[in-house]
């Protein structure tokens, strides 16, 4: 157990020395490293799941232009991405069943790779980052998906746990409500 706590404090969730409690209808919970492993099948031990600080500039443009090369996709639309650095879910969506990936042996590694990207993407917007919508992805995790094979190695139970705890109601003005959506709660 002081392994996990050296872990929590490492990627900053142990709070006033205890741990963030989140409040729900149905009593306290408490949410650990060791639940997100369990429940998602995350690895906890790892690379830390990063922000390069040359993309912190990116524009919604660049962030285009690195989805088309990495996923061989682009939304119609210019108003499918929010903020700069948010894409929709949707177009997306829209986009995997338009390619309706048979994969079978005899497909191609890369349309392999393009569909596992996409899919990657779904599951960053709508299960392990999600956010009150439920259809925005943070493109930001984009430089992740390039070498596939490199995902094992990240910690990506402690992103979505950091994630979680970030976005505790009371922290950054969230209120509770908000995490109904988070499936981890």
């Amino acid at each position: 157990m002081e392994d996990l706590r050296d872990r929590l404090v490492a990627v900053g969730l142990v709070v006033d020395h205890g741990y963030d409690t989140f409040h729900l209808p149905i009593g306290e919970a408490t949410i650990t490293l060791q639940d997100v492993e369990v429940l998602y099948g995350l690895p906890v031990d790892g690379h830390h799941v990063d922000y390069p600080h040359a993309l912190r500039e990116y524009t919604g443009l660049q962030y285009l232009q690195m989805l088309q090369w990495l996923a061989d996709f682009q939304p119609a639309e210019e108003a499918a991405l929010s903020g700069g650095s948010r894409l929709q879910l949707t177009p997306v969506r829209l986009h995997l069943e338009e390619m309706d990936a048979d994969i079978t042996d005899d497909t191609l590694d890369l349309l392999i790779d393009l569909y596992t990207r996409l899919l990657m993407l779904l599951m960053f917007g709508g299960v392990l980052f999600s956010n009150t919508s439920g259809n925005l992805v943070n493109l930001r995790f984009l430089h992740h998906l390039e070498r596939l094979d490199d995902l094992p190695s990240y910690s990506w139970g402690a992103a979505v746990l950091g994630y979680l705890y970030n976005r505790c109601p009371g922290k950054h003005g969230h209120s509770a409500r908000r995490y109904q959506i988070l499936p981890l709660l």
